[in-house]
């Protein structure tokens, strides 16, 4: 199972710090700007007596979003999935089934970046989540203003608008 936390740490590690570092060093070449940042100790507050305490000591960091906003987008994704399956008038239950495997794949990876997210007591900062949302919210709209949905698609959803 060893392999399995490496695919888990490897995800997480590639959505969130490894993108940052490939962003800071574009930064750095194309527009010369260099970013420091400096080491800080933990404070563990009331939570000595705590053995694991120090793994719930986590401070907001835009690090967050990417990974999350990737949940958030894998859960909308399988319930639009479900509810095209369910009204669609010809029903295409493996295109389904491999998009929900291929999600819950995905899902299963960012597991432990959630269970780490949630803590304890729900210390999260609401701007992860509403950075999060918005980057969903715009990633979903970018996707349909590049792949609008078809005319067949739409009369299968009972829809009965068109676009240009």
């Amino acid at each position: 199972m060893l392999w399995w936390r490496n695919e888990q740490f490897w995800l997480i590690g590639g959505t969130s710090a490894h993108l940052a570092a490939v962003l800071q060093g574009l930064l750095k070449v194309v527009a010369g700007i260099e970013i420091s940042f400096t080491l800080t100790s933990k404070q563990l507050g009331d939570d000595v007596d705590d053995e694991f305490a120090e793994l719930y000591a986590v401070k907001w960091t835009s690090l967050m979003i990417p990974p999350l906003t990737i949940i958030m987008i894998n859960l909308v994704a399988i319930a639009v999935g479900f509810s095209r399956t369910i009204y669609s008038t010809i029903p295409q239950w493996s295109k389904l089934l491999g998009g929900v495997f291929f999600s819950f794949w995905v899902l299963a990876h960012l597991y432990p970046f959630a269970k780490g997210l949630m803590g304890r007591r729900g210390r999260t900062p609401t701007i992860v989540y509403v950075w999060s949302g918005l980057v969903a919210i715009t990633i979903s709209l970018l996707w349909i203003a590049i792949k609008p949905p078809s005319a067949q698609a739409n009369s299968q959803l009972g829809g009965s608008f068109s676009f240009p």
